[in-house]
């Protein structure tokens, strides 16, 4: 992404520059790996650690913004002496959580905004200011294959958010959860306009929750009622989705009618 200077904002010279870099793609549930190369300045700096925030921009209840943090770990080594002008390349790996929400379906960007923070703290007790770099986590293939599903039937992701949320009766981690907005392209038969897809994912699958769409409701209770069906990873390949898909879609119509 580029060095920034993290420290000796008062004299250039003094700076300790630092490029964040992730390496290879990005999933829910897997392995984030990546480098920090760190460039000393005029000066040796003893640092005590190199630390990484991984966070998501969610909007609150009251319209305002919050900075969730989904996972937290430290670059290795710890605690060195960062010579004078000198490169030092440290490593990171932390496995996301599976309700790590995704930026990214197809191979394209959904409107959900994430991103690195990398901090150093030095051994005197001060620390930087932060280098914040995007982060692209990709669909997993059971999400884009539930998702094709909805999308041989008409529906089409456009976009996706984050809700300040829960789901009732699940184990959730996290205080949000993601949704997928879907959109007919071939409306009629009295079929929902848009649908809200929501994955509660885990290492066995996903339980999918389809609902007519209502995104001007943030809490779940106030929501139109769900309909929701279970996949699993292994299926993905195998399994044939549609049926799933339809049966949900009916009874969302016959809750439409009633």
């Amino acid at each position: 992404m580029g060095f920034k200077r993290l420290f000796g904002i008062g004299d250039p010279d003094e700076a300790i520059e630092v490029d964040t870099q992730i390496l290879g793609p990005v999933y829910p549930g897997a392995e984030l790996r990546g480098e920090v190369l760190l460039r000393g300045g005029s000066r040796d700096a003893e640092v005590d650690t190199v630390y990484l925030r991984v966070l998501a921009q969610i909007t609150r209840h009251d319209d305002e913004l919050r900075d969730y943090e989904i996972e937290f770990c430290g670059a290795r080594p710890y605690y060195f002496t960062l010579r004078k002008g000198e490169e030092k390349r440290l490593t990171f790996t932390e496995r996301l959580s599976w309700e790590t929400p995704v930026s990214e379906v197809g191979g394209r960007a959904v409107g959900v905004t994430l991103w690195v923070k990398t901090e150093l703290s030095l051994r005197d007790g001060s620390r930087s200011a932060a280098d914040n770099d995007l982060l692209h986590v990709s669909a997993l293939p059971l999400h884009e294959a539930v998702l094709d599903a909805f999308a041989e039937e008409g529906y089409f992701c456009d976009s996706a958010h984050l809700v300040d949320s829960y789901i009732p009766e699940t184990e959730q981690h996290r205080g949000f959860y993601e949704t997928f907005v879907l959109t007919d392209r071939a409306p009629g038969g009295g079929r929902p306009e848009q649908l809200e897809v929501v994955f509660h994912t885990n290492p066995v699958g996903a339980m999918t929750y389809v609902r007519r769409a209502a995104l001007d409701e943030r809490d779940w209770a106030d929501k139109p009622p769900t309909r929701c069906f279970p996949a699993a990873h292994h299926e993905v390949g195998q399994a044939d989705w549609g049926p799933r898909v339809r049966k949900v879609l009916e009874e969302l119509v016959l809750i439409e009618s009633l």
